[in-house]
């Protein structure tokens, strides 16, 4: 991790009708995020599971949106966990608005609700801090386009007189150009058996393997990436009414039998869905996301080092450099990107003011420190907080060129940041570390 002074700001939100802080951290090179929740705050957010509550969600992103511009159009919201909280998936979508015909959903608009003016098209929670390298980043934002208008269906269980049910917004027991991001098996793998008996390679209904698999054809024609001429006919399906699999400790082959099969070519795609607006010539391709990791202590520089490399590798317009995982780029066939960078210039305050325009010292400190502003600066409001966000003092000194002075005595030792509000609604936050 670079050496470079880690960039902080204060924000403030109202969650549950009580005022609650954030501290939000840019990682110095500006491609990942963290904010830092009170301990009982993130504790009820995983065990009430909380980004499936509207009112707190929104207010969350109202606070973020205070912080930084409407510049993306999503966002991963991350938390700092070695392991997945049981009582959470793998990882979720909500979807914010939608301004695209012919895949399914609805037209709609709900980004005011977060904080944005139309940008923000959906917003994801995953439940581990590596899920973004590892999947299932490359499945949630999927969900943005699909699947919701293909009717599919399957099966939980292996046996005999099963009775299979809608498997919406997954493929199921769908066919595709490879295993897709949403499940589905390989549609060049099918064998027809004879009497509705089918045989298939080894796949998921609902994923296949994190971010090990690419985006399928009919994946990338919903997202826009490529002319629905370019989607090789596939079959779906459904009334599925046995499954076995072979071997059944490490199952390589997967047989089953359906009453109905439908085959999806071009034409009947279009005809169930409408015509792709806008097409894929003049939709975009190329999208901003926002990582940002919710904490309830201030992230490790190993954390930090993690969390920075996996952001840097995902929004890579290049290869990742793993054999065993896709980025965006890769999973798109090198057409769509995600940017996952320059932070530092999507922030929604003017931060002109540098870190240099102030200065304090001694850092570190036994008992008072001593605080001087250049002669552009004018400061109105000057804010201490601990290591967890909490406001523990206020002071306003007046006037520029003056030299301040701030009690540290009886602060217990640790680290503190001091933010400085000046005339102009500029911030600059310093770090202060007491013995």
């Amino acid at each position: 991790m670079k050496k470079s002074l880690l960039f902080f700001i204060i924000i403030s939100c109202v969650i549950n009708s009580s005022a609650q802080e954030h501290l939000i951290e840019i990682h110095p090179e500006g491609r990942v995020a963290s904010l830092l929740m009170e301990p009982s705050e993130y504790n009820n957010w995983i065990i009430n599971d909380e980004f499936n509550n509207a009112s707190i969600r929104h207010a969350l992103f109202q606070d973020i949106y205070q912080f930084f511009g409407d510049d993306f159009d999503f966002v991963f919201l991350i938390l700092n966990e070695d392991t997945r909280p049981n009582n959470l998936p793998f990882g979720q979508l909500i979807n914010v608005s939608n301004a695209i015909e012919g895949i399914g959903k609805n037209i709609f608009d709900n980004s005011s609700n977060y904080g944005s003016n139309g940008q923000l098209k959906a917003v994801m929670h995953l439940t581990r801090r590596d899920y973004l390298r590892a999947g299932p980043s490359l499945h949630e934002i999927m969900h943005n386009w699909g699947n919701s208008g293909i009717y599919t269906e399957s099966v939980s269980t292996t046996g005999d007189d099963l009775t299979s049910f809608p498997y919406i917004p997954h493929w199921g027991f769908t066919g595709g150009s490879n295993k897709g991001q949403l499940g589905g098996f390989s549609q060049s793998t099918l064998i027809e058996n004879g009497g509705n008996s089918y045989t298939v390679e080894d796949f998921g209904p609902n994923a296949n393997g994190g971010n090990s698999v690419p985006y399928s054809q009919m994946e990338l024609y919903l997202m826009g990436m490529i002319p629905i001429t370019d989607v090789d006919p596939f079959d779906v399906f459904t009334d599925i009414t046995s499954l076995s699999v072979t071997p059944p400790d490490d199952p390589d082959e997967f047989h089953f039998e359906a009453n109905d099969r439908t085959t999806y070519t071009p034409a009947l795609i279009e005809s169930t869905l409408g015509t792709r607006t806008p097409s894929y010539i003049d939709s975009q391709k190329d999208f901003k996301l926002l990582v940002l990791i919710l904490t309830d202590t201030p992230l490790s520089t190993n954390q930090w080092d993690l969390v920075n490399d996996h952001s840097e590798k995902f929004g890579r317009p290049a290869s990742d450099d793993a054999s065993h995982t896709n980025n965006f780029w890769e999973a798109t066939n090198g057409i769509g990107t995600l940017e996952t960078g320059n932070l530092f210039d999507s922030l929604g305050i003017d931060h002109s003011v540098t870190s240099s325009d102030i200065e304090i010292y001694p850092i570190p400190t036994k008992d008072n420190i001593l605080i001087t502003f250049n002669d552009q600066v004018n400061i109105t409001s000057t804010l201490l907080y601990n290591v967890l966000g909490q406001k523990i003092g206020a002071y306003e000194f007046k006037g520029s060129l003056n030299q301040n002075n701030i009690d540290m005595s009886n602060y217990p030792s640790g680290v503190y940041y001091l933010t400085f509000i000046t005339n102009k609604n500029q911030i600059v936050t310093k770090k202060i570390i007491k013995n």
